[in-house]
C-alpha cells in the first residue's frame, strides 16, 4: 500500500536513537509500504530526516493541510498518537480527505481515557504531573467515534492496544529467575485487564461520503 504518515517524527529528541535501534514507527512502516511519505510540523527535523536518512518527507501543519506542498492520494493515511495534540482535530480530519484515495483508509491511534494505568495515576497525583504537556484532548471509544463521524468518516474496525511498547520488547525476558518472574507478571497483568481498560485506542475508518477523493 502507499502510505501517508502524519506526525511521523514522533519525538524530536528521540527519533535518532529510535532509528539507530530500529525502534521507530516510521521505519517499521517503510518495511511494508510500497511507498511512504511523512508529514510533520517540526520543520527542521523534517529536513534532517529527509537529507540524512533519505525518507520522503514534507513540512505541514495538521490543522492547515491546505498549505502543504504535497498533492497526492494514498491507500492508507496514518495518524498515530497525534489527534490528542490538536486544538481543533476537525481541521485535520477535513484536511486529510484530499490525500485519501476513494477507498483509502484512515488509521488513528490515541491514548484511551479509561486506560487502567491512567485511572490509577489520576487517583494518586495531579493530572499535570503525568500527562504529556503537549496533550489537549482525551478520547474514549465513544468520543473518538463521534468525532470522526461528524467529519464524514465511519468506523471500519477498532481495537485497543495494551501498552506503548511493542509486544516483543514488553515481553522480552531479562536473564535469570527475576527476568522470568517479571515476564510472567506482565502477562498475568495483561490477561487480568479488560480490553476496554488498555492504554490506547486503535481506529480504522473510511470516508462516508460518495464523492471522489
Amino acid at each position: 500500500k502507499s502510505v501517508l504518515h502524519f506526525g511521523f517524527v514522533q519525538h524530536a529528541d528521540q527519533y535518532e536513537e529510535a532509528i539507530a535501534k530500529n525502534n521507530w514507527a516510521h521505519g517499521w512502516i517503510n518495511t511494508v509500504a510500497s511507498r511512504l511519505v511523512g508529514i510533520d510540523y517540526l520543520k527542521n527535523d523534517v529536513e534532517k530526516i529527509r537529507d540524512k536518512y533519505g525518507y520522503e518527507a514534507y513540512y505541514g501543519d495538521a490543522m492547515d493541510l491546505g498549505s502543504c506542498a504535497l498533492n497526492e492520494q494514498f491507500d492508507v493515511v496514518i495518524c498515530g498518537e497525534l489527534i490528542e495534540h490538536l486544538t481543533n482535530p476537525g481541521l485535520m480530519l477535513e484536511g486529510i480527505k484530499r490525500f485519501m484515495k476513494k477507498d483509502g483508509i484512515l488509521i488513528i491511534t490515541t491514548p484511551n481515557v479509561w486506560g487502567k494505568t491512567y485511572l490509577h495515576q489520576a487517583k494518586r497525583s495531579n493530572e499535570q504531573d503525568w500527562v504529556n504537556d503537549e496533550h489537549v484532548q482525551w478520547y474514549s471509544f465513544f468520543t473518538l467515534a463521534n468525532t470522526i463521524g461528524r467529519h464524514g468518516y465511519h468506523k471500519v474496525m477498532y481495537d485497543y492496544y495494551y501498552h506503548f511498547y511493542t509486544q516483543n520488547s514488553y515481553f522480552e525476558p531479562s536473564p535469570g529467575l527475576m527476568g522470568k518472574w517479571k515476564n510472567f507478571y506482565r502477562r498475568l497483568k495483561m490477561n487480568k485487564t479488560k480490553r476496554e481498560a488498555y492504554l490506547g485506542l486503535f481506529f480504522v475508518a473510511k470516508r462516508s461520503d460518495k464523492s471522489p477523493g
